[in-house]
């Protein structure tokens, strides 16, 4: 907010004012501002300045009272979007310092602390009447501005990274503990599939539009041999399958990603990732409706594959087909998949 000091007048030059004609009122600074508003807020919130953004969501009436009911919708939705994004705790956890805190993830509140000193990043300790949660990440990359991996920010990776661990959290917590002892080594399998599964779609929701773009980036690359060969590798590319399904099923609704020439029937599904995974970056221009989409598309997908995912092992995916997380389970279904993505391909590339 500007603040204006307002000197005293001499009364030599009062007496001249009252003689001169009225001078026309100057215009307010918010509203002269009022018109570059939106543009600002908007690539603020999308480009990750979070310094940026703060300021513009601290607007005066004035700056708000020009905008279209659409501008105003993106507003209430970009501090809907941070409020999740970046809720209280976040600040907390950034001084860097052992701090308690309650996070709410997909309405599961946990008990959690965050540790500096924890040895890994996420640590579950059984309790009654729930477990509680200890957290670790080095403070100094949240939000960083920092060069990280492929020209995404250290911030990027980071926030990318602590709501990975909150969505994981939040799996264990849903789940009954003596689910969680005595554990075969399948089970301890499916019970890290489900759990990182979870983990990236709270990404995807939660994260800003940058962490959002990373997440995509390196969940659409675990098609490729050289990324997916992990324990953890299916868990990612159940969530890039269900951005394919989504971008083909709505494709007026994500303008900025363009679909591939042509798409061959064979291994339709990892070639559309692929293609996906180098078209998506830091700098790709979406739209602030295309995030939108997105986000609500992800939190209809969460909502619909909750613990059922860990009792079966299997994701349904936004065309009702499956993805099945453990090794080997999955081959039947992967040339269902690619049969409906290359007729939905086929059908969209025809109009």
């Amino acid at each position: 907010m500007r603040s204006t000091t307002i000197g005293m007048l001499m009364l030599s030059m009062a007496a001249m004012a009252a003689s001169a004609p009225a001078a026309a009122p100057k215009a307010e600074p918010s509203a002269a501002k009022a018109g570059d508003f939106h543009p600002r807020l908007v690539s603020a919130y999308m480009d990750g300045k979070g310094d940026e953004l703060d300021k513009a969501l601290a607007a005066r009436p004035a700056e708000l009272a020009g905008l279209t009911p659409g501008q105003r919708a993106d507003v209430a939705y970009v501090r809907q979007a941070m409020a999740e994004a970046r809720p209280p705790w976040w600040k907390l956890c950034k001084a860097g310092q052992k701090t308690p805190f309650q996070p709410t993830v997909w309405g599961v509140t946990l008990s959690a602390t965050y540790d500096p000193a924890a040895k890994s990043g996420l640590e579950m300790k059984a309790g009654a009447p729930k477990p509680a949660f200890i957290f670790n990440w080095p403070a100094a990359d949240m939000d960083s501005t920092e060069p990280g991996e492929y020209g995404f920010l250290k911030g990027d990776l980071m926030g990318l990274g602590i709501w990975q661990n909150m969505g994981s959290a939040a799996a264990w917590a849903t789940l009954p503990q003596q689910a969680l002892v005595n554990l075969s080594e399948k089970d301890t399998l499916r019970l890290g599939l489900y759990s990182d599964f979870r983990g990236n779609l709270t990404a995807l929701y939660c994260g800003t539009p940058p962490e959002r773009r990373w997440g995509l980036h390196i969940f659409l690359a675990a098609y490729m041999p050289q990324y997916g060969k992990g324990p953890m590798a299916a868990s990612r590319r159940a969530a890039a399958a269900m951005f394919l399904v989504e971008v083909l099923k709505s494709p007026a609704a994500y303008p900025s990603l363009k679909l591939p020439d042509t798409l061959a029937a064979e291994g339709a599904e990892e070639k559309l990732a692929v293609h996906f995974k180098f078209k998506i970056g830091r700098r790709t221009q979406w739209t602030i409706a295309e995030d939108k989409a997105f986000r609500e598309a992800v939190k209809t997908f969460a909502v619909a594959n909750g613990q059922k995912v860990f009792d079966t092992g299997k994701v349904t995916l936004p065309n009702n087909l499956v993805f099945a997380l453990m090794p080997d389970e999955d081959n039947p279904y992967r040339p269902v998949r690619d049969t409906w993505l290359k007729a939905q391909f086929d059908k969209v590339a025809a109009k």
